[in-house]
């Protein structure tokens, strides 16, 4: 089933220039790991629907198997501190296999939570175990309901969350807080996923969640918004051609909003050019997400042919 973290991401913070993930049990930063990611989503899911962090224990030793020591990604107890549910968390790119969830059961076996959840950040796996016996559920369990909702960020909560920068003026923070909820909380036909990259733009990570979206033929189009270390704000977007980046575009939204020109650079194989995207891109309260995209392809289809 849809994992019940489909839809929230993880906390950043810069440290020393370095964008990090941000733990919100312990208060302290963390390298930017695939399961990390995954762990830190399925936490602010916990604490969405009320689970305390003091009942939330993360990387806790439960033993050895084969002279490994054991760690259990999370384990979610009760008011009486008795586990409820033992959770292991794969990278989002990794499949849940037959292999795994041999693995967390046998890690159950020295904690006893009636309840297992595999997760990858897509795709969750539910299992009660009863008599010994442990049996693949088609619903999400009672600890945590059958339905989920969706989470609702306010400017800030994305500004938290690395999708926009502290420093944007007023009329940029109203943009984004309309633009967002339409671009990672309902893509459509668009899938989401995270991207890395070995080069880095000026003072910009590049290393983030992106909604990926089919264009014609072997084409796709990758776009997301991202802080930079200063609190700046930007739209990246990036041309895929036969799994070949083919250009990059950079609008700087801080120096769009103030009305510069010069405001983008477009990356391609003709070159660097500083580009004005003020006459491509609507700027109006309430953008959608598809029109957006539409607005996207027309600069590259300008710039990047």
């Amino acid at each position: 089933m849809e994992s019940v973290a489909a839809y929230i991401y993880p906390q950043v913070v810069w440290r020393e220039d370095q964008k990090m993930l941000w733990n919100p049990i312990h208060r302290k930063p963390l390298k930017n790991r695939p399961e990390e990611r995954v762990r830190l989503r399925i936490i602010e899911f916990l604490l969405s629907v009320g689970w305390s962090k003091h009942r939330i224990s993360t990387e806790e030793a439960i033993g050895t198997l084969a002279d490994s020591r054991m760690r259990t990604d999370i384990i979610c107890y009760n008011r009486e501190f008795e586990p409820r549910i033992l959770i292991e968390c794969k990278a989002e790119h990794v499949p849940i296999s037959r292999k795994a969830a041999e693995q967390v059961a046998r890690y159950n076996q020295n904690v006893g939570a009636p309840y297992l959840l595999m997760s990858n950040g897509r795709a969750d796996f539910w299992y009660a175990v009863r008599d010994s016996r442990v049996d693949m559920l088609e619903k999400r369990p009672e600890p945590i309901g059958p339905s989920v909702e969706q989470p609702t960020y306010h400017f800030e909560g994305w500004h938290r969350r690395g999708f926009a920068g502290s420093e944007a003026s007023p009329e940029l923070r109203k943009w984004l807080s309309a633009l967002l909820p339409g671009l990672w909380h309902s893509p459509g036909t668009s899938d989401i996923r995270f991207l890395t990259f070995n080069q880095e733009l000026t003072d910009l990570n590049l290393n983030h969640y992106y909604v990926v979206h089919p264009l014609s033929g072997r084409r796709r189009l990758a776009l997301s918004t991202l802080t930079t270390a200063y609190g700046g704000s930007r739209l990246v977007a990036i041309l895929n051609e036969d799994n070949q980046n083919r250009a990059v575009l950079e609008v700087n939204l801080d120096l769009l909003f103030d009305g510069k020109a010069k405001n983008s650079t477009m990356y391609s194989e003709a070159g660097v050019e500083l580009i004005d995207a003020a006459g491509f891109l609507d700027r109006s309260p309430a953008p959608g997400s598809a029109s957006l995209i539409k607005q996207v392809k027309t600069v590259f289809g300008e710039y990047a042919a």
